[in-house]
Parts: C-alpha cells; sequence; structure tokens
C-alpha cells in the first residue's frame, strides 16, 4: 500500500469509529477495564421538565373562621359605638351651646333692663332744668289765635294749643318724657302777644 492511499483511509477509519462512539453514545472514562456499561444514545432534543404537582388545597379551619368572623362582628360594634359617642358628644356640645347662648340673651336683657331702671330712677331724680321747659314748650302746637268779645263787653284773646282753647289766666299742661309740665297762658293789654308762664313740673308714672 502506497503513501498516499494509507493516510486517507486511516482517516476514514477515524471518521468511522467516532461516527460509531457518537451512536453508541459516549464511554464513561471511569468505567473499569471491560466494562461498557449501558450506552445511551446523545439525543439534541430538549427535555421537557415535568410538571411540579400543585400543593392540595387547604381546607378551611373551622376554629380560624369563626374568628375572623368574631373579629370582625367586634371591629364593626367597635366603630358604631364610637360613632354613637361622637353622636352623643357633638349633641352635647350643641345643648351647651343653646344653653350659653341663652344664657348669654337673658344676661345681655337683665342688663339692659338693669340699665333703663337705672336710667329712669336717675332720670326721675334729675333735676328739671329751663331746657327741659324749651324742650316741652317746642313740642306745643298752637294754632287758630282770635280775640273774642265777652258777655260784659270785653275783649279776650285766645289761641288753641295742642287742640284745646286758652285765654289769657288759664293753665295748660303736657307731659314729656315722664315729667307733667303746666303753665299760664298770658296775653298782652292789646291782644298781640302771647307769653306762657312757668307754674310747676310733676313726675308721672
Amino acid at each position: 500500500m502506497s503513501v498516499r492511499l494509507r493516510f486517507p483511509l486511516m482517516a476514514l477509519l477515524a471518521s468511522m469509529a467516532m461516527d460509531v462512539a457518537v451512536a453508541e453514545g459516549p464511554r464513561n472514562p471511569f468505567w473499569p477495564k471491560g466494562y461498557e456499561g449501558e450506552r445511551t444514545p446523545i439525543s439534541s432534543e430538549v427535555r421537557k421538565k415535568k410538571p411540579k404537582p400543585k400543593p392540595a388545597a387547604k381546607k378551611p379551619d373551622p376554629k380560624a373562621a369563626a374568628a375572623a368572623e368574631a373579629a370582625k362582628e367586634a371591629a364593626a360594634k367597635k366603630e358604631a359605638a364610637a360613632k354613637e359617642a361622637a353622636a352623643r358628644e357633638a349633641a352635647a356640645k350643641e345643648v351647651a351651646a343653646k344653653e350659653a347662648a341663652a344664657a348669654a340673651a337673658k344676661a345681655a336683657e337683665e342688663k339692659a333692663a338693669r340699665e333703663a331702671a337705672e336710667k329712669a330712677e336717675a332720670e326721675k331724680n334729675r333735676e328739671i332744668t329751663q331746657e327741659d321747659w324749651k324742650r316741652a314748650k317746642k313740642s306745643l302746637k298752637f294754632s287758630n289765635p282770635a280775640m273774642v268779645k265777652t258777655q260784659d263787653g270785653r275783649v279776650r284773646a285766645t289761641i288753641s294749643i295742642n287742640g284745646n282753647i286758652y285765654g289769657d289766666g288759664d293753665y295748660m299742661s303736657t307731659t314729656l318724657d315722664g315729667v307733667r309740665f303746666t303753665w299760664r297762658v298770658r296775653w298782652s293789654d292789646d291782644g298781640q302777644k302771647l307769653r306762657l308762664e312757668h307754674v310747676r313740673t310733676r313726675r308721672v308714672k
């Protein structure tokens, strides 16, 4: 056999041996000599993992369920009690606010009444001044001055004051701010000039 044929033949035998080895599977190098064991051919197919079994569903624990229900009821009762307490507190605050407002209004009313009584008492004890006479006189309404001839032949001057007729020497009165003012009507001799003389004042209720 020539050298040219020897190397191709050896390469062919080596390739055939490798093909046989691949087909039969690799040999475990830790096996003792002469023991071939069971050869498993290598496959390029990807192995599928077996699905893990799902854990069995746990059965509900009656005691745990009862405890959870009891806790839920207790929480609901607690919440209801808190709402009721808050409502009572709000109602109590509202009542207290109304009572405070009523007390304040009563105190203000009593204060106003007391001040009015004190003012009335002070006004009652106050001395009547000329300014009071002037204000009272300004409140009078004068109208229809006239000259009237009496039965004895004399001429008498008259005038209407607050709707009533007065002549010379008559007394007339009016009330202003709880005080009764009384004047005496005086006419001049010619009956052309009217004058009111101060007579007296009197407190009235």
